[in-house]
């Protein structure tokens, strides 16, 4: 067991001043705001919000881009002059509960240092205010390569004390400053102050630091370290982020020179190797999405997160997955809506399921169902690699949905049902029943032949209007320059859909008037085109092999299954937990 591990009290406490130690977040929003009065310009609440705990250097910029005709330095010049005036003028106005904090934790023999992306002045100003010997050392922003949310403030915050910035914590009230300290392998404590931080990436929030003294604080930081809130300290344990500094456990496509692509996940002490350099993990932590790194020979790599197609195209697969064009047709074409009740059969290896639960969000319901239990494990997951833990509100049911849907899904709840499977026409009855009237069927097949049977199907049944089909095909163009012409390479035919809307009980569709014409038809013609209404049995008749599947050995599937798995333990996800059927 680690030192870290045992450690039951921090060796050091890394502070944020502004908001944090001291609240002098009103002046410097008062020397902006005059800046911006000066030029006509207005403060938006969002661009306020982004200027707390952002480094002076990245908020003069946000100036720039709103219109202010000043350079960088000199925004910055005018900034502190009007803070360091104030300071002088109102004195400090210390935050509840932090002077007294700091004398605790001198008394304990924990020392404390200063991490704040203001300018030497103005962090000099604040620490002679303070009771000597306070602080050991200071860090401020002109003195870092990278400001925060990058995480190099923190990590050199707690080299000048000489102890490992794993067995320090951070307290910070802004949320580019949690991200800081949390990528920087310390434990983040978030402190609110003008900005709400729910969503920020903090270990644990605390309303105020008053009452807070060393013992208490010793004991918070062991109970994260050891805890729940240790596995989110140890990099990677946390859900991938969606936006903000790239942080551990997030996946990164890495595009060389040459736009050769490699996707990798950060994990501490990782490194990313070809054969011209390499490029270590910690490097990408705390850079903003989009980034451009070098490796060790001076090449350039752009690094970006993956969209969801990205991910969805690069992950393990049990079955073959919906492509994301597909995905995008069925989301439109069966409006699937934020709040839906969604049913969806097969799950194959989860592409779709990312896809619909990214539709409905947090208040819609996804139940999925699986013949196979190894194709089910597959979906859980890669879904789970993907959100960082399984979603509350998905279920996945192994069994046959003719014989599960009825008890899962009450007759008549479901907003969509969305079939991928072998023979969805044998589902369209049950389907119709969990159905409200209104809902759409849609149906993903990959042959004529199914296509044909799953209409026929819906008609005979009585229970849906007429169904409508289609196909997608997507075809990349070239555009450089005067080079401009269809890519040599498409994504053609993947599958077909088929959609019709869930009549009200009783109804009787009126019939479609047409002309007659040679393409009217009979049973016996249906017959001898979809063979199974002509007498065959259907389980002979419909197999994967015949209407062109490539079937995966158990041998296959079970490899299949401990690489989903390793892919998510590989980004510190859950995949137990949440409502697995």
């Amino acid at each position: 067991m680690s030192a870290t591990q045992l450690r039951t009290a921090p060796a050091a406490v890394l502070w944020d001043m502004d908001g944090t130690l001291i609240d002098s977040e009103p002046l410097w929003l008062q020397a902006e705001l005059a800046m911006l009065d000066r030029y006509g310009i207005e403060l938006s609440p969002e661009l306020r919000e982004r200027l707390v705990g952002s480094g002076l250097r990245a908020g003069a910029r946000m100036f720039q881009e709103l219109g202010v005709p000043l350079g960088v330095d000199e925004i910055i010049a005018e900034w502190v002059a009007g803070v360091t005036s104030g300071l002088r003028e109102r004195g400090p106005d210390w935050r509840p509960g932090a002077i007294e904090l700091l004398e605790s934790l001198g008394e304990a023999g924990i020392p404390s240092a200063l991490v704040t992306m203001s300018v030497r002045p103005i962090a000099d100003a604040v620490l002679e205010l303070l009771p000597p010997g306070l602080f050991a050392a200071s860090v401020t922003g002109e003195e870092v390569a990278h400001e925060k949310p990058h995480p190099e403030p923190y990590r050199r915050g707690a080299e000048l004390l000489g102890v490992a910035v794993e067995d320090c914590l951070a307290i910070e009230d802004s949320a580019p400053g949690v991200a800081s300290a949390h990528a920087s392998g310390a434990i983040a404590i978030g402190v609110p102050n003008l900005v709400d931080l729910s969503r920020a990436d903090a270990h644990e929030l605390w309303p105020s630091l008053a009452g807070v003294d060393a013992g208490r604080l010793s004991e918070r930081f062991a109970a994260l370290r050891a805890g729940a809130g240790a596995a989110s300290a140890a990099p990677g344990s946390h859900a991938p982020a969606a936006r903000g500094p790239l942080r551990y456990g997030d996946r990164v496509q890495l595009t060389g020179p040459k736009g050769r692509l490699n996707t990798i996940t950060l994990v501490p002490d990782g490194e990313f190797h070809s054969h011209r350099g390499m490029i270590r993990h910690s490097e990408l932590v705390g850079l903003p999405d989009a980034s451009v790194v070098q490796n060790s020979s001076g090449e350039e790599y752009l690094a970006l997160r993956p969209l969801l197609s990205d991910f969805v195209m690069s992950m393990p697969r049990g079955a073959a997955i919906v492509y994301p064009k597909d995905a995008a047709q069925i989301l439109s074409l069966a409006d699937i809506f934020p709040g839906a009740r969604v049913v969806e059969a097969g799950v194959g290896s989860g592409a779709l399921s990312l896809h619909l639960l990214r539709g409905i969000g947090p208040e819609g319901r996804l139940h999925s169902f699986e013949r196979r239990e190894e194709f089910a494990e597959v979906a859980r997951a890669n879904v789970a690699a993907f959100a960082g833990t399984l979603p509350e509100n998905w279920s996945v049911t192994v069994g046959d949905l003719q014989e599960t849907l009825p008890s899962s899904c009450p007759a008549g709840t479901v907003d969509r049902v969305v079939l991928d499977m072998l023979a969805p026409w044998e589902c369209v009855d049950v389907a119709a029943e969990a159905l409200a009237p209104g809902g759409v069927l849609i149906c993903y097949v990959a042959t004529v032949t199914q296509l044909s049977r799953t209409a026929e199907q819906i008609r005979r049944s009585g229970s849906f209007t007429h169904p409508q089909s289609s196909e997608t095909m997507v075809r990349g163009w070239h555009v450089e320059g005067l080079a401009v012409r269809p890519d040599h390479r498409m994504v053609a035919h993947t599958g077909f859909l088929i959609t019709a809307r869930r009549l009200a009980p009783g109804t009787v569709l009126p019939e479609l008037k047409r002309r007659a014409s040679k393409g009217e038809f009979t049973d016996e013609d249906l017959a001898s085109w979809l063979p199974d209404l002509g007498g065959e049995d259907p389980d002979r008749v419909w197999t994967p092999e015949a209407v062109g599947e490539r079937g995966k050995s158990d041998k296959v599937l079970r490899k299949k299954v401990r690489e989903a798995r390793g892919f998510a333990r590989d980004r510190g996800a859950e995949t137990e937990g949440g409502d697995a059927g």
